[in-house]
């Protein structure tokens, strides 16, 4: 009897390590390439499974993934890559995410996803101080890890993000806005597109319609709440010109906060396209260059 609990026991054991060593082994989708990928160090020829937390190189060709909930992506070559069931952490290069809405892209502490489910986002990272993010279908929100709305990125267009470390110490969501005075006071910045609405002193009626140039904090709303953040206003000057998106990182474009391995860092956003335009030289539509096959798990 004893002999037969124990080996009733050994096999639920054995059960249950195979169950957990099976959960943790599942592949997430494939890497596809006409040439070789590098994953996690090692090059691999043509299509291989991969795995959470592998960090794949695409070397001197383009790479094709194709994740198990029909999401995917497009690694242009050069681009490096950590991928995860959920979302990818994009290190280096220029990589296309289609499906943003559900599998985000990481870059450079940001987090890059679409509003709807048509969403096709472009991500090239330069390095930790500079990247791009481009909407080629629908329309992709950039946040902070904490869930602040840096900019929102209309199809078609491309903006840039600098990133440069806070000397001194920085007021914590300091923003410089410029944009037309809407009702209510709203204002949407030309460079993040990103809608405020203003609070405080110097605000007039007269001022509505006109293009305005505001300094002022972030005091209200939920930063990843549908309704438009609260800044008070420290300072607001009427403009004799429409406000124009600046290049790369002008000092005047929308600063945010940032915080990365304890160091501070501001982000500014201006128009972008150098880099994202290099990387996608070779053809980079919406569609992965060879076909992919869904992966079942």
């Amino acid at each position: 009897m004893i002999l037969r609990l124990q080996s009733v026991i050994s096999l639920f054991t054995c059960s249950c390590l195979i169950s957990v060593a099976s959960s943790t082994s599942t592949s997430i989708g494939l890497v596809m390439t006409s040439g070789t990928v590098q994953i996690d160090g090692s090059r691999v020829p043509g299509s291989s499974a991969i795995f959470s937390g592998n960090l794949i190189s695409s070397e001197d060709r383009t790479a094709n993934l194709q994740y198990s909930d029909g999401a995917s992506a497009v690694m242009k070559p050069g681009a490096k890559m950590t991928v995860y069931r959920e979302r990818s952490v994009l290190q280096q290069g220029v990589a296309m995410q289609r499906r943003a809405d559900k599998h985000p892209v990481i870059a450079n502490g940001l987090r890059i996803s679409g509003t709807t489910s048509d969403a096709v986002v472009v991500v090239g990272v330069k390095d930790a101080s500079y990247m791009e993010v481009a909407a080629q279908q629908g329309e992709v929100d950039v946040r902070t890890s904490s869930g602040n709305l840096v900019a929102r990125v209309e199809p078609g267009k491309t903006l840039s993000f600098a990133m440069h470390q806070a000397t001194g110490t920085p007021q914590e969501n300091n923003l410089t806005l410029c944009g037309d005075l809407q009702q209510n006071y709203l204002i949407t910045d030309v460079q993040s597109n990103v809608t405020y609405q203003l609070q405080g002193p110097g605000l007039e009626s007269s001022l509505v319609g006109k293009s305005i140039k505001v300094n002022g904090t972030i005091s209200g709303g939920t930063p990843s709440g549908s309704a438009p953040q609260v800044v008070t206003v420290s300072t607001i000057k009427k403009l004799n010109h429409p406000c124009v998106m600046a290049a790369g990182a002008a000092p005047a474009a929308t600063g945010a906060i940032m915080t990365k391995g304890g160091i501070v860092f501001l982000i500014f956003v201006g128009l972008g396209g150098a880099l994202i335009g290099l990387g996608a030289a070779g053809g980079f539509g919406t569609s992965p260059s060879q076909p992919v096959t869904p992966v079942t798990p």
